[in-house]
C-alpha cells in the first residue's frame, strides 16, 4: 500500500513554487467559469492545503471551509486569512482518507489535485453527495490519466490521474447528474505537458 505523504513537512514553503500558485489560480478561474457562484452559498474545499484555491474562491461565496488532514497546511491558511482580513474562510482538520468531514450541508464542494491521493474515490464521492443541498454542486480538478511521471515522489499517490470516462463512471455511480468534464488547464514540467481536468456535477 502507498504510504501517506507528510504534507506537514512541506507546508511552510508550499506557496514558494510558482507553478502551484499558477495552477490554483487557473483551477479557481475554471470553476468560476463553469458555475454561477453565489454569495449565498456555503462551500467546502477538500484537501485545501495552504488555501490557494480557497482564497481565490472566497470573494464569490458566502462562506468557504478549507478542509485538510495536515495541521501545518491549515496553519498556513489561517495565517493568510488573518493577514488578508478575509472574514468568510474557516478551516477544519479532517482525515479525508478516513471519511472525516465537517458537520453541515453545503451548496458547493470543490477540490483541486486531491482525488489522486484518495485510495477509494468512489466512496468519498458517494459520501459527499449526502453533504450537498439538493441541487448542490461538486467541482473537482485533477490530472488526466498520465504515465506516472508527474510525481517524482510516488508516496501517497494512489492514482496516476483519471480519464474522462473514469471520472464520469465514478460520478454516475456516486449518484450525481449534470456531469460535465472539461480541461481546466495544463501543467508544464520540463518537456512534458499534463492536462488537468475539471469535473463538475450536481447532486
Amino acid at each position: 500500500m502507498t504510504n501517506i505523504r507528510d504534507f506537514n513537512a512541506v507546508a511552510q514553503n508550499w506557496d514558494e513554487e510558482p507553478r502551484r500558485v499558477k495552477l490554483a489560480g487557473e483551477i479557481a478561474t475554471a470553476i468560476c467559469g463553469r458555475l454561477n457562484l453565489s454569495t449565498d452559498w456555503d462551500a467546502l474545499d477538500l484537501g485545501c492545503g495552504t488555501g490557494l484555491v480557497t482564497l481565490a474562491l472566497a470573494p464569490h461565496l458566502g462562506s468557504i471551509t478549507g478542509v485538510d488532514s495536515s495541521c501545518a497546511m491549515l496553519d498556513k491558511l489561517a495565517e493568510k486569512v488573518k493577514a488578508s482580513g478575509t472574514a468568510n474562510v474557516t478551516t477544519a482538520l479532517n482525515d479525508l482518507s478516513a471519511g472525516e468531514m465537517p458537520d453541515g450541508k453545503f451548496h458547493l464542494i470543490v477540490s483541486a489535485m486531491t482525488l489522486h491521493h484518495i485510495q477509494d474515490p468512489e466512496t468519498l464521492l458517494s459520501s459527499l453527495a449526502s453533504r450537498l443541498y439538493p441541487g448542490g454542486w461538486i467541482a473537482f480538478a485533477d490530472l488526466e490519466t498520465e504515465d506516472g511521471s508527474f510525481h517524482e515522489d510516488p508516496t501517497g499517490i494512489f492514482h496516476h490521474g483519471f480519464s474522462r470516462t473514469e471520472l464520469t463512471r465514478l460520478l454516475e455511480h456516486s449518484g450525481y447528474a449534470a456531469i460535465s468534464i472539461t480541461e481546466a488547464t495544463a501543467i508544464h514540467k520540463g518537456d512534458r505537458t499534463y492536462p488537468v481536468l475539471l469535473a463538475v456535477a450536481q447532486a
